[in-house]
C-alpha cells in the first residue's frame, strides 16, 4: 500500500458512511469492543520495529476500527448518552496523527524528544538512531508518549511556538516560580475547569431560552431580527465549543500532572493569544488548538513534493490550507455524523461542513493578497529617508500597524459571522443545544426548573 492509496482512503470511507438510527438499538458487548480495541491498538502502533509492513498493517487495522467505533450502536444516540457518543467519535484526533506518522515517516528515525539531544550533530544522529531499544518497555513508553501528544509537545516535530512556550514553562518550574510547582499547577487547572464548567452551565441555560429553528432549517436573511438571531446563536455555539474543550483539557492536565505521569511543561495552553486574531490565518494558525496541524502538514508536504511546487511559494501555502481544511471537513462530518441520525440529514451535514471549512482558504487568500498590495504602499513610503518624509507620512507609518490590526479584527468578526452560519447550522441541526451537563449548579442556585 503506497502513500497515494492511503490518502485516497478518506473519500471511500465517507461515501460508505451511514448515520446510526435515532431510536435506541439493543447493544451487545460486541458493540463496545471497538471502543476498547481502538485505544489499545493506538498504544501498540509504534511498538513493532520499523518495517515496510508496519504502516500498511496498522492502517488496515486502525481505519476500519475507527469506522466501527464511530458507527457502533453503543452508546445509543438518544438522551443523555448523545454527548458521550460524540466524544467517543472524536477519537480521530489521536488516530489521524498516528496514521500520518506511520505512513509518512519512520518514527524511530525522524522523531525524538527535544531534551534528548544537544548541539552536536553527530551526537544527535547517534541518539536518534539508538534512542530506544526494540521490544523493550522503554520502546513501549516511548510509543505511548508519542501517541498521546497530537500537538507534538516536547517533540522535534512540534511547532516552534509551542515548544518555545514549553521551554519557558520548564524554566519557570526548575526555578520553582509560583504557579509552576506540581500541586500549584493541579489546583490552578481544577480552578480553571470549575470556571469553565460554570460558564458552560450559564451558556446552556441561555440556550434553553433561545429559539433554535427546528431541524436546522434556517433561511438566510438580512433583516435585523434574523441577523441578531444568527449572531446570538453563533456566539452561544462558540462558547459551547470553547468551554467544552477547555474543561476537558484542564481536567486532563490536572490528572496527568497530579498522578506524576507528566511534568507541568507538557501542558502548554491549548489556545493561543486573542491578539493574534486580527487575521483568519492567525485565528487558525496561532489561536485555535493545533491538534491536527502536524499530520495535515505532513500530508500537504507530500503533495507539494510530488507536484514539485516550491516549498515557500504562495501555491504551496494554498495547498497546505486546502489540504488541512479538507481533512477537517472529513473528520468533522464523521464525528458530528455519529450523533446526526434522526436529527439532521447526512447530505446537509456534508454540505454545511464543506462550505464552512472550504471557505477558510478563500478568506486567507483574500486577506493575504490585500496585505501584499497594501504593504507595497507602506513600503513605498517607509523606504524614503526620514528627512524626505512628510509629517503626514511619518504619522501614518507610526500608527499604521495599530490601524491595520483594528481593521483586521473587524474583518475577522465579519468573516466568521458570515461563514460560521453553516458550521453552527450543522451543530444546531443535531440539537447539540439540548445537551445538558451532569449537574446544573447555576440552575440550582437560580431555581431554574429541570426539564
Amino acid at each position: 500500500m503506497d502513500n497515494n492509496s492511503t490518502i485516497q482512503m478518506a473519500p471511500i470511507l465517507l461515501s460508505n458512511f451511514t448515520i446510526p438510527p435515532l431510536s435506541p438499538t439493543p447493544t451487545s458487548p460486541l458493540h463496545i469492543l471497538p471502543h476498547i480495541l481502538l485505544p489499545l491498538l493506538l498504544l501498540l502502533s509504534y511498538f513493532p520495529p520499523p518495517s515496510r509492513l508496519r504502516a500498511p498493517l496498522f492502517l488496515v487495522l486502525l481505519t476500519p476500527l475507527q469506522y466501527a467505533a464511530t458507527t457502533s450502536p453503543w452508546p445509543p444516540n438518544i438522551g443523555t448518552t448523545r454527548a458521550l457518543r460524540y466524544g467517543l467519535s472524536s477519537s480521530w484526533i489521536f488516530v489521524l496523527p498516528t496514521v500520518e506518522r506511520l505512513v509518512m515517516h519512520t518514527p524511530e528515525r525522524d522523531f525524538f524528544r527535544v531534551e534528548d539531544v544537544d548541539d552536536d550533530e553527530t551526537t544527535k544522529k547517534k541518539k536518534r538512531e539508538g534512542a530506544v531499544k526494540e521490544w523493550s518497555w522503554e520502546k513501549m513508553w516511548w510509543g505511548v508518549r508519542l501517541v498521546c501528544t497530537p500537538r507534538g509537545v516536547g517533540w522535534n516535530f512540534g511547532s516552534r511556538s509551542l515548544n518555545a512556550e514549553r521551554g519557558r514553562i520548564r524554566e519557570r518550574r526548575l526555578k520553582g516560580e509560583r504557579g509552576h510547582k506540581r500541586w500549584e499547577f493541579v489546583v490552578t487547572c481544577l480552578a480553571k475547569a470549575a470556571v469553565f464548567y460554570l460558564v458552560w452551565d450559564v451558556i446552556m441555560l441561555v440556550e434553553r431560552r433561545v429559539v433554535f429553528p427546528e431541524d436546522g432549517e434556517w433561511v438566510w436573511g438580512w433583516k435585523g431580527e434574523e441577523l441578531g438571531r444568527v449572531a446570538v446563536v453563533e456566539g452561544l455555539m462558540l462558547g459551547t465549543v470553547y468551554c467544552g474543550m477547555r474543561l476537558q483539557f484542564e481536567v486532563a492536565a490536572a490528572v496527568g500532572v497530579g498522578l506524576g505521569v507528566n511534568e507541568v511543561e507538557e501542558w502548554p495552553p491549548l489556545f493561543g493569544s486573542l491578539f493574534d486574531c486580527y487575521t483568519t490565518a492567525g485565528v487558525w494558525g496561532k489561536f485555535w488548538h493545533q491538534y491536527i496541524r502536524q499530520p495535515c502538514l505532513g500530508f500537504s508536504r507530500y503533495f507539494v513534493e510530488v507536484l514539485r511546487v516550491p516549498r515557500r511559494s504562495s501555491l504551496a501555502y494554498l495547498i497546505h490550507l486546502t489540504n488541512a481544511f479538507l481533512i477537517s471537513t472529513f473528520f468533522h462530518v464523521l464525528s458530528v455524523g455519529a450523533v446526526a441520525g434522526g436529527y439532521y440529514p447526512l447530505r446537509s451535514l456534508i454540505s454545511d461542513m464543506s462550505i464552512f471549512f472550504m471557505l477558510q482558504p478563500v478568506g486567507a487568500a483574500i486577506e493575504g493578497t490585500t496585505m501584499v498590495l497594501f504593504s507595497r504602499y507602506v513600503w513605498a513610503s517607509s523606504k524614503k529617508d526620514k528627512e524626505q518624509q512628510t509629517r503626514r507620512e511619518r504619522v501614518a507609518e507610526a500608527v499604521m500597524p495599530a490601524i491595520c490590526r483594528i481593521f483586521g479584527c473587524v474583518w475577522v468578526i465579519c468573516w466568521f459571522f458570515v461563514t460560521a452560519f453553516w458550521f453552527v447550522r450543522a451543530y444546531a441541526g443535531v440539537r447539540m443545544q439540548d445537551w445538558r451537563l451532569p449537574y446544573s449548579i447555576v440552575g440550582e442556585l437560580l431555581g431554574v426548573p429541570k426539564e
